[in-house]
């Protein structure tokens, strides 16, 4: 238990003995125990450290242990059996003394609150009565390990959790796919050389131990030619209204400011801009660092970084840049379950994969056309069964998607299943059925059905 030697909130007293309690388990200490808590000002503990360990200086936490134990060493109540305390039948391990001033200033320091700081502060201390130390290096390290196992339990860290959500913009071809992709870790947005693949935000989810960046990949700017394209730029408009971050991507090999210029007038939000020079693998240094020096002088953005979004260049780095923007929590705060990835369902999923394999094996006059419809997922067989409807918007593409002898949908389904098993790490029977819904990109209705209109 704790004695609490000060007047404490009682928010903070309950933190407290969670912490206590947890500790305890860890180090399989006995229940009949007791540690003294108290909070001091500044020029009581700077005495104390004076006094005791002849240190004239003011530290934020001051343990005296009553014990001798090393760290992971069994503590046996019959080894102080003549220190129990008569009259709650408890062995006192040791004194915490608190800096209140010092955990205030720390607790700003590190972003948080004080009722954090202070379980952080106490669970040092009761380390320190354990036997852990961190005057070597190797010491400190295995402290603070144990420290952090100990705090993780309980969600309590000093560094704040980031969670937030980022928006990628730029023209069709950018790259925007192949970076959420590779900023997830995992398939989430279609992949392809031909423009306007990607028709509504889709949202590819990274998560780790401290926060959780939702990234929002929208549609890619182009002239607009169907109603399609009209619901396209809407996706767009409402990813860039809410968001926190905006990631605004161009290409290494085109016109750095000509693709700047063009996609800026499009945002005028508040949110912090980061200008990400994508594809620098494809390009010569010499060529690109002349027209980047350029840009850093006329671009209204808060970072400009080179990448390469399909071998992963620097995109550690963008991580970092992307929490240092984020909103900060005292708790875990997700939108979403931790072993998510996309706010996308396997139907879904299995549908963009299929659209994606149809744009990769057909002629460049059809792609734009095709939306595709998993219209049964039977998760319950062995192999899965998978049913998609492929649509196409004339009669005339029927059988160019057909092939001769079947052989073009044979193709796509093969390309598709292999994906869809690979993302599920299941055995995939897919069956492709090939429709046709004329002028459908024009047809409000029809937009409406497949789910790419914005309500």
């Amino acid at each position: 238990m704790i004695e609490f030697n000060s007047k404490i909130d009682e928010k903070i007293m309950q933190n407290l003995t969670r912490v206590y309690d947890a500790v305890v388990d860890f180090a399989s200490l006995p229940k009949k125990i007791k540690v003294n808590l108290s909070f001091v000002d500044e020029k009581t503990i700077k005495r104390l450290n004076k006094e005791t360990r002849n240190i004239d200086k003011v530290t934020d936490v001051l343990t005296f242990p009553y014990i001798e134990l090393k760290p992971k060493q069994k503590l046996r109540l019959s080894d102080y059996k003549f220190d129990i305390d008569p009259e709650d039948n408890r062995l006192l391990i040791g004194d915490i003394y608190i800096c209140t001033k010092r955990a205030e200033e720390q607790s700003e320091e590190y972003g948080h609150s004080l009722n954090r700081e202070i379980c952080f502060l106490f669970c040092h201390g009761m380390l320190h009565i354990l036997g852990y130390d961190h005057i070597e290096k190797n010491d400190e390290e295995k402290m603070l390990k144990v420290q952090s196992e100990i705090l993780e339990k309980l969600n309590i860290s000093r560094d704040r959790f980031k969670c937030g959500f980022v928006t990628i913009i730029g023209e069709t071809n950018a790259g925007k796919s192949t970076l959420i992709n590779q900023l997830v870790g995992e398939k989430v947005a279609i992949v392809s050389p031909k423009s306007q693949t990607t028709r509504d935000n889709i949202k590819g989810i990274y998560n780790d131990k401290n926060s959780q960046i939702v990234f929002v990949d929208t549609p890619g700017y182009h002239k607009r030619k169907t109603k399609i394209d009209d619901e396209m730029d809407k996706h767009i408009k409402e990813a860039i209204e809410d968001t926190e971050i905006l990631l605004i991507l161009i290409d290494a090999k085109k016109s750095l400011i000509e693709q700047y210029e063009k996609i800026i007038k499009n945002v005028s939000l508040e949110a912090k801009k980061i200008l990400l020079i994508n594809k620098i693998d494809e390009t010569k240094y010499e060529k690109v660092y002349p027209q980047l020096l350029e840009l850093s002088k006329i671009a209204k953005v808060d970072e400009i970084l080179p990448i390469s979004a399909l071998k992963g260049t620097n995109c550690d780095i963008l991580i970092e840049m992307i929490k240092k923007y984020l909103p900060s929590y005292d708790y875990e705060m997700r939108y979403y379950p931790v072993e998510n990835y996309t706010d996308k369902n396997l139907r879904e999923i299995c549908a963009e994969v299929i659209r994606e394999k149809a744009l990769l094996c057909l002629d460049d006059e059809i792609p734009h056309g095709i939306q595709v419809v998993v219209t049964d997922f039977k998760e319950e067989t062995e192999p899965i069964e998978i049913y998609a409807d492929l649509y196409c918007e004339r009669e005339s593409h029927k059988p160019i998607i057909l092939g001769k002898n079947g052989e073009k949908i044979k193709e796509i389904s093969t390309k598709s299943r292999l994906t869809i098993e690979w993302i599920i790490e299941k055995r995939v029977n897919l069956n492709i059925y090939v429709k046709v819904k004329e002028n459908w990109r024009n047809d409000v209705r029809a937009i409406a059905e497949f789910g790419l209109n914005v309500e």
